[in-house]
């Protein structure tokens, strides 16, 4: 069996034993929630997954009790020759479990399966990673730190570990928020990937009103023009505006 097919076998399951749980325990019920954003750029983890241009992103996610699935995709483009078989969209299959622990601390821990649907196998960009993220709130501040792990990387790369650390703030009587994070990526086979393990980051703002939220990131990495896949701006700081319902 593929990873692909395991993981969406994983998440299918979930989504199925959550419907008998709640019909058994009036105390967990099943909840579903969807989101979509309109961004100026697609950036993840610091560098760009749409040459600087904009994308349409939508995704959703069920729960049952702790455990939660869900499916969320991106338009792309990583500037292929080969057009006819380069990527146009990332689609992301994950589940997981999300808990309190003695009420001090939020942790999560699930596993994300990154397709790239109608690429060539060649490309070998499909890869499955792992995760364990902690938060925790205090007053009106939520400070996080996450660690990811893939044993086979973004374009066949090798192991890849992703260590980030996270802050968020909800601005008291208003509907702004401020959060910023910073990450270090590194990646076992530099060469395969494009660019040296490299630090990223991101500062912004976002403001909710009626449902609509409006954000501006600032967001980019260390990575010398030269180094980032054999000499691009893809990434440098860049400011990223977003639209989500």
């Amino acid at each position: 069996m593929s990873a692909r097919t395991c993981m969406s076998t994983v998440v299918a399951g979930f989504l199925m034993l959550a419907g008998p749980v709640a019909a058994q325990d009036a105390e967990i019920e099943v909840e579903f929630g969807g989101s979509s954003t309109f961004v100026s750029d697609y950036s993840f983890r610091g560098i760009s997954q749409t040459l600087e241009d904009p994308a349409v992103q939508a995704g959703i996610t069920g729960s049952a009790g702790p455990v939660y699935a869900g499916i969320w995709g991106s338009s792309l483009n990583f500037g292929e020759v080969d057009h006819e078989n380069r990527a146009h969209a990332e689609v992301d299959v994950f589940g997981g479990v999300a808990t309190s622990l003695g009420g001090v601390l939020d942790a999560d821990l699930g596993v994300t399966y990154y397709a790239y649907p109608g690429t060539r196998d060649v490309f070998d960009y499909n890869f499955i990673e792992f995760a364990l993220a902690l938060s925790r709130a205090i007053s009106s501040a939520t400070l996080g730190a996450k660690v990811a792990y893939s044993p086979d990387y973004f374009a066949a790369s090798g192991t890849g570990v992703y260590l980030v650390g996270s802050l968020g703030v909800d601005i008291p009587n208003t509907p702004l928020s401020l959060s910023a994070a910073v990450g270090h990526q590194s990646i076992d086979d530099n060469g395969a990937f494009g660019t040296p393990d490299y630090m990223d980051y991101s500062a912004g703002a976002s403001l909710s009103v009626l449902g609509v939220s409006l954000g501006v990131t600032l967001v980019g990495t260390d990575i010398d023009d030269a180094d980032c896949f054999g000499g691009s701006e893809l990434c440098d700081s860049r400011v990223v505006f977003s639209l989500g319902l």
